[in-house]
């Protein structure tokens, strides 16, 4: 627990307009299910305004209690600043949720970690948790131009010739995206030509090979959960910059997906909740923000806060659903209209055992063919029981699959399986999924993917704080957009922009104070 709680819960007047409401139960719930109960039922809070009650007062009100969200919270409260964060769901985590699939706790967001998200590592570190390396022993089975490919590992098994194009155009990538500037990367030379052309623009231009092309198609489809003609090519390149490279992106060892969390990856989140504490709002969606010269003041569905500056962090899309005062710049508004949260199903199916090990296979299925591109991943425990697989529906896919009964999408995914592994695979013992794009306070995941035309336009003021409102969320970060490790980068920006205004402040009254 930080020594530095909410004010409001610090002062005597102020007291008797707050109750914790959270049980053991509610706090299992924030958790995860199965999960160990990190946070006790007093330490985070709703408000209860069954009677009208005066705004109450925060140095800074924190908008979303997503990573991008705890983070920045956790550095203000460190450097001694009165905190609140207001939290739309019953749950800390945001993209990230906690789960259950045949009695243990899962990740139905959010999972993976790899080596160069130093962000993420350090805080699994400092709360000691556990990295699970990803399981790859054995074979895994590719389907392309309507071939099925089996090669070790995570390899493709593609031909000498198609693999000798395939490698030219991430070479070509992989130099291209080495030279986008990850602060400002509409000043790249031609940045105008590539964000005028979507990524599937780019790749047909380069290769008439179909199995490359269909490739290519699915890697956006996996790693962007959106459609290649959808998303700008100069977006494309800088978010493969973000990531590294595209091999990073694509990859599982020394890669983006390099492990897991043995705790689960939500856990994280409920330990930087456990240090915040009391600062934390949960079910307090914000429906007005207003500022003026002299601070802001937020309005919730639970109560109203003062504070000197907001951090709104909360996916970019779903940011102008709240009413500012003034108003927010057209650029800014253009800019959250063409950046659409991509859309995916994530799905957990689990087994009496990994009976595809005695197959001498992985667990790894990847496919051009609706409706999965990255059809399952062995995440089966290491006492080896139950077996368990997770994949995806993305993109115009799940699109096609949201608000569906869950029943209908588990038959899906188990023919699917069955294609794939046969006739074993018709018999999971549980199933789970999580539809992102039903969600409404996420609306899609992974995140965000700016249209052509938009970053070399109004892409330009993503992180332009609007007065005393700053931004933050992983859509805002330069490093790792779209990842945890983003999220976490955006929120201790925002918290060092916040915190260099409030200096500045300072140093301005002292002045005046010394010219007097």
């Amino acid at each position: 627990m930080s020594g530095h709680d909410c004010p409001t819960m610090s002062e005597e007047k102020d007291k008797s307009t707050l109750r914790s409401n959270l049980t053991r139960r509610d706090a299992l719930k924030l958790l995860g299910a199965g999960a160990t109960v990190l946070v006790a039922a007093d330490q985070l809070h709703a408000v209860d305004v069954s009677q009208p009650s005066p705004a109450l007062k925060a140095d800074v009100v924190v908008v979303g209690a997503g990573f991008a969200g705890l983070s920045a919270a956790r550095a203000l409260m460190r450097q001694s600043k009165k905190v609140v964060v207001l939290e739309a769901r019953d749950r800390v985590g945001g993209r990230v949720k906690a789960a259950q699939i045949a009695g243990r706790a899962i990740d139905a967001g959010g999972m993976w970690v790899g080596p160069t998200q130093t962000r993420l590592l350090d805080l699994i570190k400092e709360y000691g948790l556990h990295t699970v390396p990803q399981f790859e022993t054995g074979a895994n089975i590719a389907e392309l131009g309507g071939k099925r490919l089996t090669a070790s590992g995570e390899t493709l098994g593609l031909d000498s010739e198609t693999q000798a194009e395939y490698d030219r155009i991430v070479k070509d990538l992989t130099k291209l995206s080495d030279q986008i500037p990850l602060d400002a990367p509409w000043t790249l030379p031609h940045a105008e030509e590539y964000d005028h052309m979507t990524a599937d623009d780019w790749f047909q231009s380069q290769t008439k090979n179909n199995i490359v092309l269909d490739f290519l198609r699915a890697y956006v489809r996996g790693i962007f959960t959106a459609d290649s003609y959808q998303i700008s090519f100069l977006f494309f390149l800088f978010y493969l910059r973000s990531g590294d490279n595209y091999d990073t992106l694509y990859g599982f060892e020394n890669a983006a997906q390099a492990w897991t969390v043995k705790e689960t990856m939500h856990q994280v989140a409920a330990r930087v909740a456990a240090e915040l504490g009391r600062a934390i709002v949960l079910q307090a969606p914000v429906r007005t923000i207003s500022q003026d010269a002299g601070g802001v003041l937020v309005n919730s569905d639970v109560g109203s806060w003062k504070c000197d500056y907001a951090i709104v962090a909360v996916p970019l899309p779903l940011s102008v659903r709240i009413n500012y005062k003034p108003v927010l710049p057209p650029e800014r508004d253009i800019l959250a209209q063409h950046m659409p949260m991509g859309s995916v199903i994530k799905y957990w199916v689990a087994y009496e055992k990994p009976f595809w090990r005695e197959r001498g296979l992985n667990g790894m299925l990847q496919s051009d063919q609706p409706p999965s591109e990255f059809i399952s991943g062995d995440f089966t425990p290491a006492e080896g029981r139950p077996g368990l697989l997770a994949g995806f529906i993305e993109a115009h896919n799940a699109i096609a699959w949201t608000g569906r009964p869950m029943e209908e999408r588990k038959k899906l995914v188990v023919e699917r399986l069955v294609n794939f592994l046969g006739p074993e695979a018709a018999h999971p013992i549980d199933y789970e999924d999580q539809d992102w794009p039903a969600d409404p306070w996420s609306r899609g995941c992974y995140g965000a993917s700016m249209m052509p035309g938009v970053m070399t336009t109004v892409g330009k003021v993503i992180r332009q704080p609007h007065g005393r409102i700053h931004w933050a969320g992983t859509e805002t970060s330069t490093k790792w957009m779209g990842y945890i490790d983003g999220a976490i980068r955006s929120g201790d920006r925002a918290a060092e922009e916040v915190l260099a205004r409030v200096k500045s402040e300072k140093q301005a009254r002292q002045a005046g104070s010394m010219a007097r």
